[in-house]
């Protein structure tokens, strides 16, 4: 039984790889709190499901699945550079109207893929059964999408992206054009977010304008839960762990199903997942520290900066 959900595990957590990327791209590497990437994957998944109905090749539909993910992201650039609006915000806004824009791409509230080929009908052809399709296709997007990341951040494009994430002021004193890095890191992890939603799609073999509700947060719990397996700032570590991460949730998810856990609770389970990891991440030592007179000390100073130096963004 273990290893069944493991396979079942794999088979569904690499389909969700591309969207963490993507969560990372963005919320980690060039801190920016993204939520147009939800849109994003539903925009990416009503686009590949209504050129796979036309009969285009899989490839063509994924690829222009994430050249509109690409666009999403890049509205949610235009809105914030050009408008000066909150990243999160503008985000929000865009993700609400990417709802809007799966219902006019693909003319109804959802679409059957029933006859069309997708990107896993060529495991049938190689003797292959679906699962083992899904999880070969998986691998492979993994791979080339983690080694196409690992790249580009190493580029010195790549480089000064991060830099603009981590510290902007000193990124623009170094003459970095770090409003022009933001709108392509937002298309970059859009486009990544956009081809989860099309794998999904093709994987399921329906969409339904539904599939994006809640999808950040799954990719959220998987990139946590990756993030908590190493202490690295190299990118090949992270990379890894991401990956790993997003199995280990899909696990999580499965198990908790077949131990006969209400279906409905799943987004609560999720949310309580990624409270846990945040917390144990970010508070474990804390904790043990606290056992101490010295420990407990540097625990309150901690917290009275935080609330001293904590703020909330405006919005207007």
């Amino acid at each position: 039984m273990i290893w069944n959900l493991f396979e079942i595990a794999v088979q569904v957590g690499l389909l969700y790889v591309p969207l963490v990327l993507g969560i990372y791209l963005a919320m980690g590497v060039m801190s920016l709190p993204d939520l147009t990437l939800q849109g994003s994957f539903g925009v990416g998944g009503s686009t590949a499901a209504v050129l796979a109905v036309h009969g285009h090749h899989p490839l063509v539909s994924l690829g222009l699945a994430m050249l509109a993910g690409a666009a999403t992201g890049l509205v949610t650039a235009i809105l914030h550079m050009t408008l000066r609006l909150n990243v999160l915000l503008a985000s929000i806004l865009v993700a609400t109207a990417a709802y809007s824009m799966c219902l006019v791409i693909m003319n109804s509230g959802n679409v059957s893929l029933f006859g069309s080929e997708t990107a896993f009908s060529w495991a049938a052809d190689a003797g292959l059964t679906y699962r083992q399709g899904t999880i070969a296709t998986g691998v492979v997007v993994a791979v080339l999408l983690g080694a196409a990341m690992l790249w580009f951040l190493r580029t010195d494009y790549g480089l000064s992206l991060i830099a603009s994430g981590q510290n902007i002021q000193t990124a623009r004193g170094l003459g970095v054009r770090t409003e022009s890095r933001q709108a392509v890191g937002l298309a970059v992890a859009n486009a990544f977010a956009a081809l989860s939603g099309g794998l999904v799609v093709h994987n399921q073999g329906f969409m339904d304008v539904t599939i994006q509700n809640g999808v950040i947060v799954i990719g959220l719990a998987g990139m946590m839960l990756g993030l908590s397996f190493t202490r690295s700032s190299r990118v090949l570590p992270i990379v890894l762990a991401l990956v790993a991460g997003v199995v280990v949730y899909r696990f999580a998810v499965a198990a908790s199903l077949q131990i006969g856990l209400d279906p409905n609770l799943l987004q609560l389970l999720t949310a309580a997942v990624v409270v846990v990891v945040i917390a144990i991440r970010s508070q474990g030592r804390s904790w043990l520290s606290a056992l101490t007179t010295s420990g407990r000390r540097q625990r309150r100073i901690a917290r009275t900066r935080f609330y001293e130096e904590d703020r909330v963004a405006s919005f207007i």
